[in-house]
């Protein structure tokens, strides 16, 4: 029986945009990039993003930092779960960024099925805000899935302000 590896860390730069996967940890080298990022607005895609331990998660704050000293206007887009997770522990590791949609633990009641859905942040907010839970299809029965954590736990991370 082969043993599961984590796929090592990526990062895919285009104007404007940085694709983030694999593991961010003390190998990521994180600070470094950032350097080469110019100021202005960068989205930056996390839904590849499968591992981050406490010294990745010390990179990833330096690189938000340095991004704001560099004048850089962040959008987080498609986070993962691991990423959600430690922004709603540690609340440096949101920064300054606006969260445009970030993926969320559902379970489908009608056939078992339990995954990640996207969510869109200004889809749900509001609803969130009012202690409601967002629900998705879903993908294999159709049937409606539920959310699968505590929505005063999960969505901590929108309320957060550094």
């Amino acid at each position: 029986m082969a043993d599961h590896v984590e796929p090592p860390f990526t990062a895919v730069s285009s104007p404007g945009r940085l694709v983030l996967g694999g593991r961010i940890d003390e190998r990521s080298r994180l600070t470094d990039l950032a350097g080469a990022i110019a100021s202005g607005p960068l989205t930056i895609d996390l839904s590849d993003v499968c591992y981050i331990n406490s010294l990745g998660v010390r990179d990833w704050v330096t690189f938000l930092r340095r991004l704001a000293h560099q004048q850089v206007t962040i959008t987080l887009e498609r986070c993962a779960e691991v990423m959600v997770l430690q922004m709603n522990m540690i609340v440096d590791a949101r920064g300054d960024a606006r969260i445009a949609s970030f993926f969320a633990p559902f379970a489908c009641d009608a056939c078992g099925w339990e995954g990640a859905s996207l969510v869109v942040t200004d889809q749900v907010q509001a609803l969130i805000a009012a202690g409601h839970t967002p629900e998705d299809d879903c993908p294999d029965c159709g049937a409606r899935a539920r959310f699968a954590d505590f929505v005063d736990r999960y969505f901590l991370f929108l309320n957060a302000t550094a």
